[in-house]
């Protein structure tokens, strides 16, 4: 065997890590450190029982804010992952006189939180050492982006969630049935409203349209809000104004601090969304979906709205009506959309990957000497 397929199979000591807390990274994390069969690292006593509860597989410790310095993390582990951006030339910076301490390259593999249409934010992820790639759809969006050349090194990886998910389907049906399900007064047909966070493009529309959303939803069906963390920091104010508003509806639930995606929407008879990753994930079980234009752009020629064309296209104008929209094309939905849902699934996600085969190829991209070419200036 040559030297160099000896060094690609050298497993080395990795971590998971959410150094900011964010609650939505979780379920990203949690199924890398269970594939890659790393401890995963929490800061907060809460995001500790959080992600013991929901990912009991994990091998999770609880360390100190104040002791996750950089020279704790050399010192202990060869291999970060995280969802974070952190470009790997600033990376490197940052750990270079540590590197030289200790004798070794502090290499990180950046795992995205979902997949979406925001290109001017996932172009950022080629500038990262070693990058996970869900599939094709991903790198065509680096490359309309114009960043492709840049990303050195990567892995396919499937769409792990989801796989991960089905494999442990009993276990997160139970918690469906008896964390989520109880909150609601009747049982009846479900949307899942999945808004985005106020980004630079202003892309979410929460706080634009919850009257006509949440204002004017029948009794006939029960929501559930699944709300991004960022929302809260956006508008605190007007956050806070919606949910005493309508938190006391029977049919209403805002759920705050669930990690979970993919039991939510195998839930869910109907998702509703704007350029959520979410909606991307929701693709997984073709079922009807409608989409909050506020910006009237064209899904079939803009590249930010891709996803759009898998479901209802909702133009502001349509926002008073939406409920009379979605009682109108459930009838037809499977004829008119099932196919390119299914095709824009394989395209972004492609075949499902064996775990093994997932936790092989980030060893043997590790085990790569660092490229830092092709980086930012």
């Amino acid at each position: 065997m040559s030297s160099l397929k000896k060094q690609e199979k050298i497993e080395r000591k990795g971590v998971c890590l959410n150094p900011l807390s964010n609650i939505h990274y979780i379920d990203h994390l949690a199924v890398i450190s269970i594939i890659m069969g790393t401890p995963i690292i929490f800061l907060e006593p809460n995001d500790y029982e959080i992600g013991t509860h929901y990912y009991p597989q994990i091998n999770p410790l609880l360390v100190d804010f104040h002791e996750l310095s950089p020279e704790y993390l050399i010192a202990s582990y060869d291999v970060l992952f995280f969802s974070d951006l952190w470009d790997k030339v600033t990376f490197h910076e940052k750990y270079k006189q540590l590197e030289m301490k200790y004798g070794k390259t502090l290499r990180h593999v950046h795992c995205p939180h979902g997949f979406s249409d925001k290109g001017f934010y996932l172009k950022k992820c080629a500038n990262e050492d070693i990058a996970l790639i869900y599939g094709q759809n991903m790198l065509d969006l680096l490359k309309h982006e114009g960043v492709l050349n840049k990303l050195t090194n990567y892995v396919i990886s499937g769409n792990y969630r989801y796989t991960y998910f089905k494999q442990h389907r009993q276990f997160f049906d139970e918690i469906i049935k008896t964390e989520v399900l109880p909150r609601f007064v009747k049982q009846q047909p479900i949307i899942l409203y999945a808004p985005t966070w106020l980004d630079m493009l202003q892309s979410t529309t929460f706080f634009e349209c919850f009257e006509d959303v949440l204002g004017n939803l029948p009794d006939s069906y029960n929501m559930i809000i699944k709300l991004h963390p960022h929302l809260e920091l956006d508008d605190a104010g007007l956050y806070y104004k919606i949910m005493g508003q309508f938190e006391k509806k029977p049919n209403v639930l805002f759920l705050k601090d669930f990690p979970l995606v993919y039991p939510l929407l195998a839930l869910a008879d109907i998702y509703l969304g704007d350029t959520s990753s979410v909606g991307y994930d929701f693709l997984s079980f073709n079922k009807p979906m409608f989409f909050l234009n506020k910006r009237r752009a064209n899904p079939m020629s803009e590249r930010d709205l891709y996803l759009f064309r898998c479901g209802v296209d909702v133009k502001p104008e349509a926002f008073p009506l939406l409920y009379q929209l979605i009682e109108n094309n459930l009838q037809n939905d499977q004829e008119r959309f099932g196919k390119i849902r299914a095709e824009v699934y394989e395209y972004t996600f492609g075949p499902e990957r064996p775990f093994a085969d997932i936790k092989a190829d980030i060893i043997a991209a590790y085990n790569k000497p660092l490229d830092l070419t092709h980086a930012r200036p």
